[in-house]
């Protein structure tokens, strides 16, 4: 073989892949375990372009009342005011569709009504008299035995209770309305849930205010403001001692105290009141002090409704109290001579306490169906 043919052989045997002995062959790399694999979330549906009017500016307080502490968890937004004046009105957030808030809490009875007890739906009724809800930014507590510690919590409790709704199946009604779910959305930033519809609720109850009476302007320097029998009262209203529970500029002490009322029941059929929510025994037949702002317009009085008359709920209260024997009565309690006159002249007084409100009685316009 000549030393062309040699060289030509040479890069052959070079270009040919050598085999490698089993022993030495590389193992396939294992398959690594990821774990188990979520599916990613599917992506919340865009809000519905519907055009909205502009959200009315939050009323600010009347004067004379002052500003409160905006709740961290539920800023007050005019969104969230004007979505939440809505719903108040709409039946459609009960369970049946019969029953709105505001059946129960009327604007031109000072957000309460003339009723003793109210009726849930269903048909079964309260055990205890609807209050106003003005001025309930301002509490701390909330219905006549202080079992609710913030206003989402109680409009949370009334929503299930009052109007018997089943929140899942309410916020789907509400999302299914093309307007409700853009309102929600501007709102919330979401649609509605279990958790923003009480939210929205609170945010109108939150600025919700009553303020600048006839009272107010008096004690402003309007000496014209009240009349000779509304300031005559005022005086009687501190003299006899009132004022150590109705304490301006609410006129209500946020406290619990058994004022005799109910006492006339056998033992057994008596409201433990407070005792309900704390447990204890000596929270018995105490309830919380009612604001006397609004009050003329909310006969009958007291938590149960039996005073019929403002005249009444005040003889009660001057000494009405110590003709029936029952539980421990409060020890602010004093009897107090007042004549017809004097009752009269009190009457004129706490008349003099109904002022102007944040929100009129013009209803809102609802989302139609």
């Amino acid at each position: 073989m000549t030393r062309r043919a040699l060289a030509v052989a040479a890069l052959l045997l070079a270009a040919c892949p050598k085999e490698v002995p089993p022993s030495q062959e590389k193992p396939a790399p294992e398959p690594v375990d990821a774990g188990p694999q979520v599916a990613a979330e599917p992506e919340a549906p865009p809000p519905p372009k519907v055009q909205l009017p502009p959200a009315p500016e939050v009323p600010l307080a009347p004067a004379h009342l002052s500003d409160v502490e905006d709740n961290k968890d539920n800023p007050t937004t005019a969104e969230k005011v004007a979505l939440g004046h809505q719903l108040f009105f709409d039946p459609r957030l009960s369970k049946d569709g019969s029953m709105a808030c505001a059946a129960c809490h009327l604007p031109e009875k000072s957000w309460a009504n003339n009723n003793a007890l109210d009726a849930k739906v269903g048909g079964a009724m309260n055990k205890r008299s609807s209050p106003t809800v003005l001025n309930l930014a301002y509490h701390n507590t909330y219905y006549w035995d202080g079992r609710m510690p913030t206003l989402e919590a109680v409009c949370n409790a009334a929503w299930k209770g009052q109007l018997g709704a089943d929140p899942a199946a309410v916020a789907a009604k509400l999302n299914a309305n093309v307007t409700y779910n853009a309102l929600f959305h501007r709102a919330f930033k979401e649609e509605a849930t279990t958790d923003n519809i009480p939210k929205a609720f609170a945010a109108f109850l939150r600025v919700l205010k009553s303020g600048n009476a006839p009272f107010d302007k008096a004690e402003a320097g309007d000496k014209k403001a009240m009349s000779a029998d509304a300031t005559k009262g005022w005086e009687l209203f501190k003299k006899s001692g009132c004022i150590a529970c109705h304490i301006p500029p609410l006129f209500t002490d946020f406290d619990f105290h058994a004022v005799g009322v109910g006492n006339e029941k056998p033992e057994g059929e008596r409201d433990p009141g407070r005792k309900d929510a704390t447990k204890a025994d000596e929270d018995f037949g105490k309830f919380k002090t009612p604001t006397l702002r609004g009050a003329a317009l909310t006969a009958p009085y007291f938590h149960d409704g039996s005073k019929k008359t403002l005249e009444e709920a005040i003889e009660h209260m001057a000494g009405g109290y110590a003709k029936v024997k029952g539980p421990k009565l409060d020890e602010r309690l004093k009897v107090s001579k007042l004549s017809k006159k004097d009752v009269a002249n009190i009457k004129a007084f706490i008349e003099a306490l109904s002022g102007e409100t944040t929100f009129g009685a013009t209803k809102p316009e609802l989302p139609p169906e």
